[in-house]
């Protein structure tokens, strides 16, 4: 995949599709990878772009603290150098939803639509990262990742993984082996999320908004959805009973992504 060079750090990316741009950001410790379900849905629909943003996989990783503006102005530097004229459809989850509040409020002359996933106007990074950090140094890949289940998907969702080898086995490759987000990234990353609060702002974000959770997150509560859904003026939010932090991309995928793209049609030139 390529890399696009913006300051300091190498930033892999993926564009696919034609069409209007949408725009891919994942949480604190994902890639690219995260996207599997949705981008070859969306790619036959529009033009996907998706990014490793700096700390995560094939992107830099320098050792020190990011920042919410490195984050978009990364992402803005990407769509540049793209030469993308269109307005985008951005789509953030967990902590690439922080990153997306943030772009659109940063540059709002440049964004169509928004859709949040299971994410939040203002988090406490550290009970995430004490986890974390449980994982990395206490726990085998065997444990971690069951750990890691646990935090992130239903309890019928686990069961029917554990009794699919084939997908078990893929899950575990992709969020523990292949090309691994280190305790030293998650830190770095997490330093933005400490400086991230739009609770002051979300008035100001006037594009069409879809906000999306699960019931059962453990990860960013489902009242943090409902309080960006009543604070941001044109927004709908979509609630999902037993969903965990990761469900959303995951179970139900075809669901999900049908719900997104009838959203984003009826904003379409």
């Amino acid at each position: 995949m390529p890399l696009f060079k913006f300051e300091d750090v190498e930033i892999n990316y993926v564009k696919r599709g034609r069409g209007e741009p949408l725009v891919l950001i994942q949480g604190l410790g994902q890639k690219i990878s995260s996207w599997t379900l949705q981008m070859p849905y969306f790619r036959r629909k529009m033009m996907i772009i998706a990014l490793d943003n700096r700390g995560v996989g094939d992107s830099s990783r320098p050792n020190y603290p990011y920042t919410m503006d490195m984050f978009v102005d990364e992402t803005k530097g990407l769509l540049d150098f793209l030469d993308i004229q269109d307005k985008i459809h951005l789509m953030g989850i967990s902590m690439g939803g922080m990153i997306a509040q943030n772009f659109a409020l940063k540059y709002p002359e440049t964004v169509k639509t928004l859709i949040l996933l299971a994410t939040s106007a203002y988090l406490d990074p550290d009970p995430y990262l004490e986890q974390t950090k449980f994982i990395v140094e206490k726990l085998d890949l065997d444990a971690g990742f069951q750990k890691k289940l646990d935090s992130m998907f239903s309890k019928s969702f686990i069961k029917e993984l554990k009794e699919d080898k084939i997908l078990f086995d893929a899950l575990k490759n992709k969020m523990m082996l292949e090309n691994p987000t280190r305790l030293q990234d998650y830190i770095n990353r997490a330093a933005a999320i400490s400086g991230h609060d739009t609770r002051e702002s979300l008035h100001k974000i006037m594009q069409p908004t879809l906000i999306m959770a699960g019931t059962e997150d453990q990860i960013i509560p489902f009242e943090h959805s409902k309080f960006l859904h009543e604070k941001i003026p044109n927004s709908i939010l979509k609630e999902f009973p037993s969903f965990g932090h990761g469900s959303l991309l995951v179970e139900d995928a075809e669901k999900i992504n049908d719900l997104i793209w009838n959203f984003i049609e009826k904003h379409l030139n």
